[in-house]
């Protein structure tokens, strides 16, 4: 039981990131020179372009990491209390909810690829 209360707290980690980078990226994007970012081509195009990805990203992140935090403590919460004796089960689940996480994560890029090509003709 420990071990599945752990597991479920680790994988908090990942939306509890999204929300914070998210609101990070909204509020004051870092400088591009920093390293830290959004950093591809276009993005790296133009100042606005850099301000432009950042706020796209990060509303994204911010979303999504907030609709998976709720997924990860309503999943982890159903295995908790019903999974904790099949071992196998609380596996699949925590693998369902890592994937859905890193899915979520990784579509912001597409995402906000697309959205500048479109503002910024790029």
């Amino acid at each position: 039981m420990a071990v599945l209360i752990f597991a479920v707290i680790f994988l908090l980690l990942m939306p509890l990131a999204m929300i914070i980078c998210g609101a990070w990226f909204i509020k004051s994007p870092p400088e591009p020179d920093s390293g830290i970012g959004y950093r591809t081509s276009r993005s790296m195009s133009s100042p606005a372009a850099w301000i432009a990805a950042h706020s796209i990203s990060g509303k994204y992140w911010l979303i999504s990491g907030l609709i998976t935090l709720i997924g990860t403590l309503l999943g982890g919460g159903y295995a908790i209390l019903s999974l904790a004796d099949s071992e196998d089960a609380v596996y699949n689940v925590i693998l369902i909810a890592e994937g859905i996480q890193l899915f979520f994560l990784l579509l912001v890029i597409p995402i906000t690829e697309f959205r500048l090509k479109k503002m910024f003709h790029i």
